[in-house]
């Protein structure tokens, strides 16, 4: 998709190959280990096949607003991974930890909170999707909260790009961006040293996906029945300008971490392999994909590979404990807590 659009715009690889697996899916021809994921969303509201009722267990002594009567400006949206995942979790309690001492009125949803639909929109189940979109929407709406921060990629671009296509015009921060925003204020200040060599992965929803909705009412059509022009001309997506530079300025800001880049960086970053569906369906070609980028930052001298999206982090935990390697995985939130 990044690499058709560097000479055309006209071409949309990835959209025709979300409408393809939409028509699947319709046509009944949807694969048996997403088919039966999507059918236990519907029951318990999470991707993660666990009980509706342990959703907010995370946050558990956590001391914020929750429930849909939070009072609160801003609402951190923990999504399906880092409320089941045990090994995770911290991660999303120390996001919340943290802006709440640099005096963000911050508030969860803990229990009331329901899957993005992220992930089945991209296996092709789009109506379920909607479902779920049109679900948190009413949600924030009974809040009235005005931004949502979260610190899961996945659900970051179902806010910021899929949501507003259905009507939502609430902010959507991932919360890189919103620690970003606090450091360039001066509310926040890492006073302490943390040695050690990193390099930063730049996951897929977050980079070339995480680019901001810009909303498009034309025409399309084709030159001699091949070449399609778009009147007026159509917003480019190509990738670039997805949310790649705040995590990395925060990485550069932290005393004592060195930043690596590996060879394929920002747009042309290769991917973990965790998302499209992969790891439900196909996961020794998951774990595959993870090894070769786990490879390719080794390469780098690193110790440790550092994401923001937590699908990507537990596909490279898995792999690194498939192979017995030494690299080690943070997540972003992770670093910052040690630097505070």
């Amino acid at each position: 998709d990044v690499s058709c659009k560097v000479c055309r715009y006209n071409l949309e690889p990835l959209e025709m190959v979300r409408e393809l697996k939409f028509k699947a899916v319709k046509d009944g021809h949807g694969l048996q280990a997403h088919r039966k994921l999507v059918d236990f969303l519907a029951k318990e509201h999470n991707t993660m096949m666990q009980p509706k009722a342990d959703r907010g267990a995370w946050a558990k002594g956590l001391d914020v607003p929750k429930g849909l009567n939070a009072d609160c400006e801003v609402l951190f949206f923990a999504g399906c991974k880092f409320s089941y995942d045990q090994d995770l979790q911290k991660s999303a309690v120390d996001a919340v930890s943290i802006l709440k001492d640099a005096g963000v009125k911050i508030g969860i949803l803990g229990e009331d909170e329901v899957c993005c639909g992220s992930r089945i929109f991209s296996m092709g189940y789009k109506d379920e999707s909607i479902r779920f979109a049109k679900m948190n929407k009413n949600m924030w709406k009974k809040t009235n909260v005005k931004t949502i921060v979260t610190s899961c990629s996945d659900c970051y671009y179902a806010f910021k790009h899929l949501y507003p296509s259905l009507g939502s015009e609430v902010e959507v921060l991932h919360t890189t961006e919103y620690l970003h925003r606090l450091l360039q204020e001066g509310k926040l200040t890492f006073t302490k040293e943390v040695p050690i060599t990193v390099t930063y992965h730049d996951p897929c929803h977050l980079g070339r996906q995480g680019e901001p909705y810009i909303p498009w009412d034309g025409v399309e059509t084709k030159i001699r029945k091949q070449i399609i022009v778009y009147d007026p001309p159509r917003p480019r997506r190509n990738g670039a300008w997805g949310v790649y530079d705040q995590p990395r300025d925060i990485l550069k800001a932290i005393p004592g971490v060195r930043l690596v880049e590996m060879e394929r960086i920002r747009e042309y970053s290769w991917c973990c392999g965790a998302g499209g569906g992969v790891r439900e369906a196909y996961p020794e070609y998951s774990t595959r994909t993870a090894s070769e980028r786990i490879d390719e930052a080794t390469s780098t001298g690193a110790e440790a590979i550092v994401s923001t999206c937590p699908w990507c982090e537990r596909n490279f935990m898995d792999a690194v404990a498939a192979s017995n390697d030494s690299m080690k995985i943070y997540d972003m939130i992770e670093l910052v807590r040690q630097a505070l």
